[in-house]
């Protein structure tokens, strides 16, 4: 046997290695600084709430929109100059991030208005560094498990494992940090970009991006524009109905990430609801910690299964998993015994296994467009943190008119929404693709 695929297979194991490092190391950092932002506006600002709250949201609608609104475009840029130079372009916005929220929040006496400004810059400059880094780690996943969808699956869920361990171990760090050094906390930041600089490594022997074949309509395959390679993805059958069922269920994610802690923590029940209101902070921090842990022993088990299943069946079977999860909640919520809640922890493993399936099945609808398949994932990542946005939206009316209810009401309905439309995806997406 010859040594050379023995060495190509070690030098792929080795890149996939290091892009999710690098994507583990921007995660805690992105989610360590939007947590020390709260820490200073609590203190800074704590004696007027109402200015608090506005430069918060301020800060937060900075990131997400320059980030959804980048993402496409950061593709369009790494399609032509070469993935791996635009994701190390991620830390330095990062790190430059960090600088600037620190020199803000050292700033004690500047007036409020440079404060803003400062502080908003920062989180633009983050939003840019997420913007950079999401769909540049997708592409370079994608190509680096070309051909092999057993691969492809597990590596796809590894990523979302290591995202959300990621994110955990940042809000510790914060916390931590925040205690111990207070706005000093900021430096950790640059560090942790840094570090993950140094993790994506050289960009010289990229390879470039092959042609498109002609059914994907992007004109010239060197520099393709936004706006065509829509249109080319609107074009593939099944490519729309996939849409909708990942924007429906990053609806879900945001509306429960927005609204749950509220209605968790309400300071009186809502009358005829066992689940709304009458927790502290802490009860509920818990819980989500707990679906949280659930979730990652999910993906971690469908990482191994999922590429033993047509995509398709596992994508239904997770949104049908989702649609129990909100049924037991409901039930619990009215009355039922506690202990049905290990049935909802089980449906939560289950219904875990949409993310890889989705994730690997999103390489495989923008293979065909190479050339822009980073435009292709930023458009993708576009939906996303849209679907998120989106979520935060609709949950609002629903929480205020029906409490727990309406949260896992609008839960349902969105989950039937994805379920559809994955029932519409073409008859292929039911095989896995041959390795």
């Amino acid at each position: 046997m010859s040594e050379a695929p023995i060495r190509v297979a070690a030098h792929a194991s080795s890149g996939v290695a290091r892009l999710l490092g690098a994507n583990a190391l921007i995660r805690v950092a992105a989610s360590a600084s939007g947590q020390l932002f709260a820490y200073w506006l609590a203190e800074r600002l704590g004696h007027d709430a109402g200015v608090g709250a506005i430069l918060g949201g301020l800060v937060g609608a900075s990131f997400f929109v320059t980030e959804l609104l980048g993402a496409p475009f950061a593709g369009r840029v790494a399609d032509t100059v070469g993935q791996r130079r635009v994701l190390r372009r991620g830390p330095v916005f990062g790190a430059a991030s960090g600088l600037v929220a620190l020199g803000g929040t050292l700033g004690s006496t500047c007036p409020v208005g440079l404060l803003a400004a400062l502080l908003v810059a920062a989180r633009t400059l983050e939003g840019a560094s997420a913007a950079c880094a999401v769909p540049t780690t997708l592409t370079l996943l994608s190509r680096a498990t070309e051909g092999n969808a057993a691969r492809r699956t597990r590596v796809m869920g590894l990523f979302e494992v290591t995202s959300l361990v990621a994110m955990i171990a940042g809000f510790a760090l914060a916390g931590l940090s925040w205690r111990a050094a207070g706005t000093v906390a900021f430096l950790a930041l640059p560090a942790l970009y840094a570090a993950a600089w140094l993790a994506v490594g050289s960009s010289a022997r990229e390879p470039r991006p092959v042609a498109p074949s002609a059914q994907s309509g992007v004109a010239d395959p060197h520099l393709p524009t936004v706006l065509a390679t829509l249109r080319a993805l609107a074009r593939d059958r099944g490519s729309l109905p996939f849409a909708v069922a990942w924007l429906s269920v990053n609806a879900v994610v945001g509306a429960w990430l927005q609204h749950a802690p509220y209605v968790l923590t309400l300071p009186e029940r809502t009358p005829g609801q066992l689940l709304s209101g009458g927790l502290e902070s802490h009860e509920a921090g818990a819980a989500f910690v707990v679906w949280g842990l659930l979730f990652l022993a999910g993906i971690a088990a469908w990482s191994g299964l999922a590429p033993r299943a047509p995509r398709r069946r596992v994508l239904a079977l997770g949104l049908v998993a989702m649609l129990g999860v909100a049924g037991t909640l409901a039930l619990v919520n009215h009355g039922a015994p506690r202990a049905l809640l290990a049935l909802g922890a089980l449906l939560v493993v289950v219904e875990s296994g949409f993310t890889p399936a989705a994730l690997a099945h999103l390489a495989d609808l923008t293979a065909r467009h190479d050339a822009a398949r980073g435009t292709a994932l930023g458009l993708y990542s576009l939906l996303l943190g849209g679907g998120q946005l989106l979520g935060h939206g609709l949950g609002a009316p629903f929480v205020a008119l029906l409490r727990m209810d309406g949260l896992l009401i609008l839960t349902a309905l969105l989950s039937l929404v994805a379920l559809l439309a994955v029932a519409h995806m073409p008859a292929r997406a039911h095989q896995v693709p041959s390795t």
